[in-house]
This record gives C-alpha cells, sequence and structure tokens, in this order.
C-alpha cells in the first residue's frame, strides 16, 4: 500500500520499497485503515493480517506509535476483535454486527467429532447457548469454482444439509442457525435470529464505536 506519513510521523520500515516507493509494513498499514476506516471494513484486514502471521502484538505497538488519532477507540476495538482463524471476510463482517449487538464472543472454528470421526469446523460456536452459527454466503452455493469435479449446486445443497445433521446430533449441541449478508446489514434481523436460538444481546439498538 503506498502511503504518505501523517504529521509528525515517519516509516518505520524505510528499507521496504516496490517499484520505487516507500511502504509502511502490514501492520501499521492495517491499523491505519483502523484508524481511518468502520469497523466493517478494517476488521476483514486485520483478521487477514493476523491469518498472514502478523501477532496482536505487533498491532498495539502499531497503534501505540500512531500516537493521539481521531477513531482511536474504533481503532482500538477493531484490534482487540480481529482474529486470524476467521474463514472469510463475510465472517469478518458478520462478527462485527454480532459485537453489534452485544452478542457474547463466540469461539471460532470450533471442531466437532463424532463417532465417524471429524465432522467439521463451524464459522462461531457460543459454548454457554450450545449454539452454532454460520454465516452462508451465496458464493458456496453458486460458485462452480469452489465444487469438487462433477459435483452440482443440487449436491453442495445436500452436502450441506447432511453436515448440518451430523453436528445437530453432536453433544452438547443444542440450536443451530445461519445467518447471511442480509442479517449483517440489519441488526434487528440478526437479534430475531440469536433470539430464536436463546443467544442473548445485551445492546438494544445499533450502536457505532467512533
Amino acid at each position: 500500500m503506498h502511503k504518505r506519513p501523517g504529521a509528525g510521523r515517519q516509516f518505520r520500515l524505510a528499507e521496504m520499497t516496490a517499484t520505487g516507493r516507500r511502504l509502511t509494513d502490514l501492520a501499521t498499514t492495517a491499523v491505519d485503515l483502523a484508524i481511518a476506516y468502520p469497523l466493517r471494513t478494517s476488521v476483514p484486514a486485520l483478521d487477514a493480517v493476523l491469518a498472514r502471521g502478523t501477532d496482536r502484538e505487533r498491532l498495539i505497538a502499531a497503534l501505540v506509535a500512531a500516537g493521539p488519532v481521531r477513531h482511536r477507540a474504533r481503532a482500538e476495538r477493531a484490534v482487540a476483535i480481529a482474529d486470524g482463524r476467521s474463514g472469510s471476510p463475510g465472517e469478518s463482517v458478520a462478527r462485527v454486527a454480532l459485537d453489534e449487538v452485544g452478542a457474547p464472543q463466540p469461539e471460532l472454528q470450533h471442531r466437532f467429532d463424532d463417532d465417524a470421526g471429524l465432522v467439521s469446523f463451524v464459522d462461531f460456536w457460543f459454548p454457554e447457548q450450545g449454539v452454532v452459527l454460520e454465516y452462508d454466503g451465496r458464493v458456496k452455493y453458486t460458485d462452480p469454482a469452489l465444487r469438487r469435479p462433477g459435483q452440482t449446486a443440487a449436491d453442495v445443497v445436500v452436502a450441506e444439509k447432511r453436515r448440518e445433521d451430523r453436528i445437530r446430533r453432536c453433544p452438547g449441541v443444542h440450536g443451530f442457525g445461519r445467518i447471511g449478508h442480509a442479517e449483517t446489514k440489519d441488526t434487528e434481523l440478526l437479534r430475531e435470529v440469536l433470539r430464536s436460538l436463546g443467544v442473548p444481546t445485551t445492546r438494544p439498538r445499533f450502536t457505532t464505536v467512533r
């Protein structure tokens, strides 16, 4: 990312260049995004940076190095909830939406097994409520590139239904729900899904960390 340092700031790694331009490192760039943009934009980027091996301490250090800046509280929140285990940008945005309504912090990519072995890793697991929540983007059903050779869209739907049935039969699972783009955009829809599953929310209306 081509960058210009702000007032009073310098590039921490001056030797990083591309096509003759000075660049900031991943941690600094991601934190700058967290300062400049809402969580729904910055958290997917932060998740990706963590997934590539940057640790949270480096993100915190980059935020400290930024000094007193506008939207610092928002950036701190983004860094706090970022998680490299997120399976996709859609899941990252869904996690921000869950945070916005005050849902309990879910476990990501929780593994479920049965007598036959591995069942699956799920997007969100709420252990206290025994609830699995999956983020369903349309692409996994509609994009032929994501299917195995010879697999049809109908086959994908059937396989997903069988996977869900196995997860529901795992000990401790009391509920299974799905959300998508519509629920992440409409917090009332999201609360309705969570309420139906017995997952509490603590914020009665939409809030934003500014």
